[in-house]
């Protein structure tokens, strides 16, 4: 018994001795690498067969697209409104040199009534000022005069037997083209009896639009809403000497808010190519204006031919072609905005300048708050124009999808566009009404 309890006591110690051994090493070296071991994430319980995740799915809207829904807008915004308003301003020159030129512009001023009067919906004021000289001589021999017109001062309207009325502008008329006629014919003033020299067209325009306000003598004839459209008719160029074309320009713009698209300038003019006896003295090509023209020989000037084709109305030119920005090119401005004073095609200019008054009048864009659907056939949006009972019962002019002469939409802007040249069945009080297809949302319950 005590000889097999020393025999477990030795073997004991034996196994204890041969753990310490194989420890030792490990223990005692510092510079040993750690043991790494791979980590194992931890297993997640298994759910019980049985077990039912309860998670709802989000509710959507949906759309119904098979069945658009049609909407009304025919109220509240004064886009909708249409009584387009315009301020024609013509600067006439009545110097000595214009008798002719008055005379044609007078005789043909029907046509440029019947450019205007295609659409009976336009609201016009149409007023008259003169050119202007600024010399001394001019101002002394104006001054206190009775039928005498200050620097941008409107001209009293003269009825057929050109008896002046009290009215300083011809408002929307009804046949009035005769008054239009007689009040344009301004007459000529000789240079011998105070009339102007060097004719200044920028000086009275801006005076003009200064003297709109109330009290003032032009009071009544600039609307804030209407669009302004200057017209001028000389055989000279601009001689202000304290305005330059760039700075007439900009002065309308900023007239009306800074929007360039409701200023509109055409001139009646003559050009470089026209003959001498048509032109006023200071285009015409002669030493009293123009000396590089001409050398001097034995005492006397001799052309040059520097200048042989003459000189034409330049600042008024870079004036015309800088007031309408938005009507293309150079050479689309100028072949649209100047006219001809002497050509034989006078009445019928004067007709062109009437309808395209006309139809940048008429042109309108209508914003919409959402966007409309589309289908095979295109966009499906209804325009129509007629009174308020009309439009509510349905009924109206209704105004056809095309660009010229009905509307199209334009999906940048999300607006409807109204082409100027849309011929109106014009009624008192009409508006227009909007119709058109959204989706039909079908919002969660």
């Amino acid at each position: 018994m005590k000889a097999s309890m020393k025999i477990t006591s030795l073997l004991l110690s034996v196994s204890a001795l041969t753990g310490l051994s194989a420890c030792a090493p490990e223990a005692t070296d510092m510079y040993h690498s750690p043991r790494i071991t791979e980590y194992q994430a931890p297993q997640q319980p298994e759910l019980p067969k049985d077990t039912i995740l309860n998670i709802k799915p989000e509710k959507k809207p949906t759309f119904e697209n098979p069945k658009p829904k049609w909407i009304t807008i025919d109220g509240g915004g004064r886009q909708f409104d249409f009584n387009p308003n315009i301020d024609i301003l013509f600067v006439v020159d009545d110097s000595d040199s214009m008798k002719s030129a008055q005379e044609n512009l007078s005789n043909n001023i029907n046509s440029f009534v019947a450019g205007l009067q295609k659409n009976r919906m336009i609201n016009y004021n149409i007023g008259v000022i003169s050119v202007w000289d600024s010399t001394d001589r001019y101002y002394k021999a104006n001054s206190g005069k009775s039928d005498s017109y200050q620097i941008g001062e409107l001209r009293r309207i003269k009825d057929e037997k050109n008896q002046y009325l009290k009215a300083r502008f011809v408002t929307r008329f009804k046949n009035n083209e005769k008054i239009l006629a007689s009040t344009l014919k301004i007459g000529v003033t000789p240079y011998e009896q105070g009339g102007p020299e060097t004719e200044e067209v920028f000086s009275p325009l801006s005076a003009a639009l200064k003297k709109g306000g109330r009290g003032a003598v032009n009071e009544g004839f600039f609307r804030e809403d209407a669009a302004l459209v200057v017209v001028v008719v000389t055989d000279a160029d601009d001689a202000s000497a304290s305005i330059s074309a760039e700075q007439m320009a900009q002065e309308l713009f900023d007239f009306k808010g800074g929007r360039k698209d409701r200023v509109s300038v055409y001139g009646v003019l003559v050009s470089q190519a026209d003959a001498d006896e048509k032109k006023d003295w200071g285009l015409r090509v002669h030493p009293r204006y123009h000396p590089e023209c001409f050398d001097t020989v034995k005492g006397q000037p001799k052309n040059n031919g520097k200048c042989r084709n003459g000189f034409g109305p330049t600042n008024l030119e870079n004036f015309i072609v800088l007031a309408n920005p938005s009507s293309g090119s150079t050479q689309e401005i100028r072949q649209k905005h100047i006219k001809s004073l002497t050509k034989k095609s006078f009445g019928s200019d004067l007709s062109k300048i009437g309808s395209d008054i006309t139809m940048k009048a008429l042109e309108k864009e209508i914003y919409l708050d959402q966007r409309p659907l589309f289908n095979d056939k295109g966009v499906m949006i209804e325009v129509r124009y007629g009174t308020p009972e009309a439009l509510a019962q349905g009924k109206g002019q209704l105004i056809p999808q095309k660009r010229v002469g009905g509307w199209h939409y334009d999906p940048e802007n999300n607006s409807v566009r109204l082409a100027g040249s849309v011929v109106y069945e014009y009624v008192e009080g009409a508006r227009f009404s909007l119709r058109m297809a959204v989706p039909s949302v079908v919002l969660p319950k």
